[in-house]
């Protein structure tokens, strides 16, 4: 990786709502990304549903299908997540009456 001013990667702070904090720390936990410290790379199950994602965010379609289902405990927790952080950053954007944190 090639960095333009030379001087190498560097950490950036972003304001996150405090449940899609707790579900990325959740993903990382359930095995989201693989491999040691310094060395690793998404998990190769999700590496489709990456690029899935990017396919549509570019403005193409996709077709997702789930051929066994998770634990269904782990899969609500996630969910509940999801739109809590969602929820509570639409609050946080509207109070502070600009974007202030990313929700999803």
């Amino acid at each position: 990786m090639s960095y333009p001013d030379g001087i190498g990667p560097r950490v950036v702070g972003y304001q996150l709502a405090s449940h899609i904090y707790q579900y990325l720390m959740r993903a990382v936990d359930l095995g989201f990304l693989d491999g040691p410290i310094g060395q690793m790379q998404i998990n190769p199950a999700l590496r489709p549903i990456l690029d899935a994602a990017s396919q549509v965010l570019a403005g193409g379609e996709v077709k997702i299908e789930v051929t066994h289902r998770g634990n269904p405990d782990i899969v609500h927790e996630l969910n509940r997540l999801l739109e809590e952080g969602l929820a509570e950053s639409n609050t946080i954007n509207e109070k502070a009456g600009f974007y202030l944190t990313i929700g999803v």
